[in-house]
């Protein structure tokens, strides 16, 4: 792959680009769902493509191919100038020059390419069996799969970038339907990890039952203001969109709600977030990011103090700052833009029993929806829907729905007030975070 990306650099540079990066990636990727037992859909795929940016006069173009023929070649240079023909000039759009060494990563277990299709098989045909058995009440299992992807990134530029690395993951996922007395409810869990051996499909179908079934019976409860615990999937979704507020992009753009607010206390200071590419078990970790920048750690919030923001080159050059090595892609066919990798909740733990233990009267949610819709990250307002079970006087009783929960993002996060002993990897975006307790919460029911 290096020879082609040598190819492409000798190419646009002979036709009168001033600097060049080719960007390369070759992927296998599988997906198996199963349903009553048996294989409803397997599908193996293999991506394999280039990305150019070329940079002439000042402008930027950037074109892409799935094609590494020779005349492909020449014509994807052809059409990145092109493009850069007839953009605006713009002086913070600039190739990242090599620095410090890649981090010290390694995202790839080679037990994972070595799974056979009928192990993968198994993983998906074991989740929904053990949903089906964990409850009479689970009567369907929507959603029995086993996905993962294995592949190469490459990126050379006629700055002196130049790196490769490979990194692989999967997943097991459930999504049941429970029902009882005509009324039906859901759940879903997963497992992940760079290997299929890393996986534990019998806990996701038991715990996709039980979330399911849990819900039964639920019903609106009454209107309050009062604590939260958002379980990490929840949580999980209302920090993934935070971090897009503490992106420099947002902030440039008037985007974010924190812009200008660095050294302001925004959150509980028991919360640190953080954004960190180089952990072992992150799901998107890498040595560098699509721009060739190492990827590192970033603080972004430290006992509840705002510590800055996600830098990619260019944002980075906007503010004169350094990039924080976010200028991720998501594939040869897309441009770097800033993003969190691991975005990663910390703090100090509270057993779980514990903080249900000390609350009178709250609710714990284990289902939000319309995040992404009902939560502006630039005014920070948000309004939900959310479904969960009643805490009262230190236990577990009912279960409640079709409930609402709103406030402002920086609320919430004034109000954090503990933080769970269940932290775990979500899938949505790659995120770490435990079970997180938000104090004063306005809870719209009967």
């Amino acid at each position: 792959m290096f020879d082609v990306l040598d190819a492409i650099l000798e190419r646009a540079t002979a036709a009168g680009a001033r600097d060049v990066e080719a960007y390369a990636e070759s992927s296998t990727s599988h997906r198996i769902k199963v349903y009553r037992q048996e294989v409803e859909q397997l599908t193996a795929a293999q991506r394999r493509g280039v990305g150019v940016r070329v940079f002439r006069d000042g402008a930027v173009g950037h074109a892409y191919t799935s094609d590494l023929s020779d005349d492909a070649l020449d014509a994807v240079v052809r059409r990145a100038l092109d493009h850069a023909a007839v953009s605006d000039p713009d002086e913070s759009a600039v190739l990242p020059a090599p620095g410090r060494e890649p981090a010290d990563v390694r995202p790839f277990d080679p037990r994972l390419p070595a799974a056979t299709d009928e192990q993968r098989i198994a993983v998906a045909l074991e989740a929904e069996a053990t949903a089906l058995a964990a409850d009479p009440r689970v009567k369907t299992v929507e959603d029995a799969m086993y996905v993962d992807g294995d592949g190469e990134v490459f990126i050379a530029s006629t700055a002196g970038v130049r790196g490769s690395y490979r990194a692989g993951q999967c997943y097991a996922f459930a999504y049941v339907l429970a029902e009882q007395e005509g009324q039906v409810e859901t759940g879903y869990s997963y497992s992940v990890g760079r290997a299929l051996q890393e996986l534990d499909p019998a806990f996701v179908g038991g715990e996709a039952a039980g979330r399911a079934c849990r819900l039964l019976g639920a019903r609106k409860c009454p209107s309050m203001k009062a604590p939260v615990v958002l379980d990490p999937f929840v949580s999980a979704s209302f920090f993934g969109v935070l971090s897009s507020a503490l992106t420099a992009d947002a902030v440039q753009k008037g985007r974010s709600l924190f812009a200008g607010r660095e050294g302001e206390l925004v959150a509980g200071e028991l919360l640190d977030l953080l954004d960190d590419g180089t952990l072992p078990d992150g799901l998107d970790s890498a040595p560098f990011d699509g721009e060739g920048i190492p990827c590192g750690r970033t603080p972004l919030i430290g006992g509840g103090v705002l510590q800055g923001f996600l830098y990619d080159t260019y944002t980075a050059r906007k503010a004169g700052r350094a990039s924080t090595g976010n200028g991720l892609r998501s594939g040869y066919s897309g441009l770097p833009g800033v993003r969190p990798t691991n975005l990663v909740v910390a703090g100090p733990a509270t057993p779980l029993p514990e903080i249900v233990a000390g609350i009178g009267r709250g609710v714990l949610v284990t289902d939000a929806v319309g995040v992404h819709s009902g939560a502006n990250p630039v005014s920070g307002e948000f309004s939900v829907g959310i479904s969960g079970v009643l805490i009262e006087d230190g236990e577990f009783t009912t279960p409640v729905r079709e409930v609402t929960l709103a406030g402002d993002i920086i609320g919430m996060l004034k109000g954090i007030t503990a933080l769970g002993d269940d932290a775990r990897w979500v899938p949505s975006g790659s995120i770490l975070t435990p079970s997180v307790v938000i104090d004063g919460m306005a809870i719209g029911g009967t």
